[in-house]
């Protein structure tokens, strides 16, 4: 029996939990947003769900559609979604998008720290060599007191938040840390990186949760 211990952000969002047409609205909303910075979403790559229900809504390229968590999916990026929702019971939004950029500059397999604001707020990025539902699914667990809030996979990214607009923040800010990294690339690589023992310190884990503060704590077990 394991356990693993998440922080919370916004465990309540008055813009899309307070009910199921503000929940539509938002994902809506926050999907053509990532879209117009350039992302691909894929079909049935936004989905969100309203806090402790066993729903879960995806907009595909025809409309809504609604899945229980315990549903077999229809579709790899379906079952994907679900398979994260399972495990996370503090996720209640998943986008999965294309990025050229994220692939340009996580292809070498590095993780560079050097977007300040990625490096307090993402936490560890998470890149996978198997995209399918069940090693996606698993890489979401992370570990006690570092969830993980992106994965990679080749061209394809995944951010998770405990509401529409914080998943929509991590994916953003993902692909400002890739742009970020390219141009330094170029420019002859990143002159202060910030290390990764710093970035796993217990003030850099504190100064996220001030950041994403009013946290509960979920225990899996």
């Amino acid at each position: 029996m394991g356990m693993s211990i998440y922080f919370l952000g916004n465990s309540f969002c008055r813009l899309c939990h307070s009910s199921m047409d503000s929940l539509l609205r938002e994902l809506d909303v926050c999907s053509r947003g990532l879209i117009l910075k350039g992302l691909l979403l894929l079909n049935h790559g936004a989905s969100a769900r309203l806090p402790g229900s066993s729903r879960v809504i995806f907009k595909g390229h025809e409309g809504f559609e609604d899945y229980a968590i315990d549903q077999d999916a229809k579709g790899d990026d379906v079952a994907t979604h679900i398979s994260i929702y399972r495990r996370r019971q503090d996720i209640n939004a998943v986008f999965h998008a294309r990025s050229p950029m994220i692939y340009a500059a996580t292809r070498d397999g590095i993780i560079d720290t050097v977007h300040a604001e990625a490096t307090l707020v993402l936490s560890d990025i998470i890149i996978v060599n198997d995209g399918s539902s069940e090693s996606i699914g698993k890489a979401s667990l992370g570990e006690p007191l570092r969830p993980v809030r992106i994965i990679v996979y080749r061209d394809e990214v995944y951010s998770m938040g405990a509401c529409i607009h914080e998943a929509r923040a991590f994916m953003e800010i993902m692909d400002e840390w890739a742009r970020v990294k390219v141009i330094a690339n170029v420019l002859g690589g990143a002159r202060y990186p910030i290390t990764l023992e710093r970035l796993r310190s217990l003030g850099a884990r504190y100064a996220r949760a001030i950041k994403f503060g009013g946290r509960s704590i979920v225990r899996h077990v």
